[in-house]
């Protein structure tokens, strides 16, 4: 599914946590900065992909510099999972979230090609975890909420598959 150009920074094979990282803050900096919401995000991304501590550095001066850093650990189909699950509940559960740090999410489930299948047991799982955990009297606005947010990241989704033509180039390909 991950045809055509994104970025220079979007994997064309093998998904590796340096590669997901690069990505992403690839993606958070379009603008040129990194906002507070957007920091938070990238920090639970590093901290979900297990990065030492001076990768997420290198891989931003890698960026601003126009380079690409290669190499890294492969992410297996249930870290992919894990991470988006994680990467999910963390923009969820920011108050002041854009539509910005939704297409973040909504990248990573291109990026790791999340099938409808898997986004859907994720997010049972998230559900579930929410519901164990928030008070039965308010449940119902942060079940509103989560659906919006589901809404939302599956909007941006179709977006980005909508604009990659279908056996375009994938990656860095040309």
């Amino acid at each position: 599914m991950r045809k055509g150009r994104v970025s220079r920074f979007v994997p064309s094979d093998v998904i590796t946590d340096i590669s997901t990282f690069q990505g992403v803050v690839s993606i958070v900096l379009k603008d040129g900065e990194i906002t507070r919401e957007e920091k938070r995000l990238v920090i639970k991304l590093a901290s979900l992909l297990g990065l030492d501590e001076d990768v997420p550095k290198r891989v931003y001066e890698a960026i601003v510099a126009g380079n690409k850093l290669e190499g890294g650990n492969e992410i297996s189909n249930e870290e992919r999972l894990k991470v988006y699950a994680g990467m999910f509940q963390t923009a969820y559960l920011n108050a002041s979230i854009s539509e910005d740090e939704y297409l973040v999410v909504a990248y990573l489930r291109y990026l790791f090609d999340i099938s409808d299948d898997e986004n859907e047991l994720v997010m049972n799982g998230i559900h579930d975890a929410l519901e164990e955990h928030v008070e039965k009297n308010v449940f119902q606005v942060v079940e509103k909420g989560f659906d919006q947010a589901k809404d939302i990241v599956d909007g941006l989704f179709n977006r980005i598959r909508s604009i990659l033509p279908e056996g375009g180039p994938k990656g860095d390909e040309k």
